[in-house]
């Protein structure tokens, strides 16, 4: 193992660690499983760095992911009343049993593998729109041009809302995922309540006029499986601010693994049919989560040798667990498309697995090679030393992926 300096106080929210975060949670996982990092400003947290810890915590009931209970905890810290919106207080990933329960059967069985597989021709569709607007232009960006708006417009379909409000929800969603959800107001205010009078007629829409999309199903579901009007809507602005952001960091993770690493790209494009087996590996290599949601304890917890008190947050660091050398003895910093059993924790693990990972499979194979069939000569327009990630506790998204589609950088149509 290469000598890495011990890490700074506030590690977690430096600059060196987003950019390069691997050396620091080598050392960190050398140290424990679990260690305690300050916060900015007041208190602290317990982050759990190593894979077989960080999946016991994912499962245990005693670390809450319920809303209401964490801001009890911000409320207590800050002396300040602070309430949870309910359009993010009554979806499943911020609720846990008995209410997380029958809204997981709901979800499960509306938001089905089959459902989110007959996306497909969609997803390409939109694929193709985006590319055909970043096509002429001499050193297109990826990340804002084409990873971030994919995974908005098509959850946007999934949820059966009409191409002209597409636009809408790029807006949205943009705004939604720059804001602070406890510190709420201004641009925030504003946004939450455009999308949730929107969402309000499409579900009254749907209530009378039923389509083949993920809010009808939700509507009209059997009696045991029917959501409330509040928890559809909840739903769907989860999908629109959790869902969307990590799939699109995924897809532009994917995107730059593959301007790096051509001959597991050309591998892939001259075997379509290997994708399946190889997305677990891509997963766990990009991370494009770097931690789940937080944790809060409800009694005290014992992760790793290390008891952790009632009412403090614990984060699971998910980069650290898909790159721990316990899990993943060899190499675990490569990308290894014949690694056998890569099973990385980027969609969770327990009763708060993500419910759209299958979704998110399919729209970065498909996002991702729509790129490499139209232009198989792109390249990265900058080196990839060059590449930087935005400051993001949750995601690990790039901020920009710049690129030429040609080789000799002379820019036509002729493709596609």
């Amino acid at each position: 193992m290469t000598a890495t300096p011990k890490p700074s106080k506030y590690w977690m929210f430096t600059n060196e660690f987003t950019q390069n975060p691997f050396p620091i949670l080598e050392y960190i996982r050398s140290q424990g499983p679990v260690c305690e990092v300050p916060l900015p400003g007041a208190g602290r947290a317990w982050v759990v760095t190593r894979y077989e810890e960080a999946k016991e915590a994912l499962a245990d009931p005693r670390l809450s992911r319920d809303i209401h209970y964490h801001y009890k905890l911000i409320a207590e810290r800050t002396g300040q009343r602070v309430v949870p919106p309910p359009e993010n207080s009554n979806h499943l990933a911020n609720l846990e049993p008995p209410r997380h329960t029958p809204l997981r059967r709901a979800i499960s069985f509306a938001f089905t593998p089959r459902r989110a597989e007959a996306m497909r021709p969609k997803v390409v569709a939109m694929a193709d729109e985006l590319l055909d607007k970043l096509a002429d232009q001499a050193s297109p960006d990826l990340i804002s041009g084409y990873a971030d708006p994919l995974p908005v417009i098509a959850i946007a379909a999934l949820m059966g809302v009409p191409a002209e409000s597409w636009p809408d929800f790029l807006r949205w969603s943009t705004a939604l995922r720059a804001a602070d959800p406890v510190m709420a107001g201004g641009e925030m205010d504003r946004t939450t309540r455009e999308l949730s009078a929107y969402l309000r007629a499409l579900i009254a829409r749907k209530e009378k006029e039923p389509g083949d999309d993920l809010i009808s199903a939700l509507i009209h579901a059997d009696a045991d499986k029917r959501l409330t009007g509040m928890e559809i809507l909840s739903t769907a602005f989860a999908l629109m601010t959790g869902g969307n952001d990590t799939t699109a960091s995924l897809v532009g993770g994917v995107l730059g693994t593959f301007l790096t690493h051509p001959k597991e790209r050309d591998r892939l494009l001259a075997e379509p049919g290997s994708w399946g087996a190889a997305m677990d590996e891509l997963i766990r290599y990009v991370s494009p989560i770097g931690n789940t949601l937080q944790r809060a304890t409800t009694e005290p917890v014992t992760i790793g040798g290390t008891t952790i008190p009632t009412g403090e947050i614990v984060i699971i660091n998910v980069l650290s667990a898909n790159r721990d050398e316990r899990q993943f003895p060899d190499h675990p910093d490569e990308l290894d498309l014949d690694r056998e059993k890569p099973t990385h924790l980027s969609f969770g693990f327990g009763i708060h697995y993500c419910s759209g990972a299958h979704l998110a499979k399919v729209i970065t194979e498909v996002g991702t090679r729509r790129v490499f069939e139209r232009f198989p000569e792109v390249r990265l327009a900058v080196d990839p030393s060059e590449l930087r990630y935005q400051q993001n506790v949750v995601t690990r998204p790039l901020e920009t992926l710049p690129v030429r589609w040609y080789a000799d950088n002379a820019m036509s149509r002729g493709v596609g």
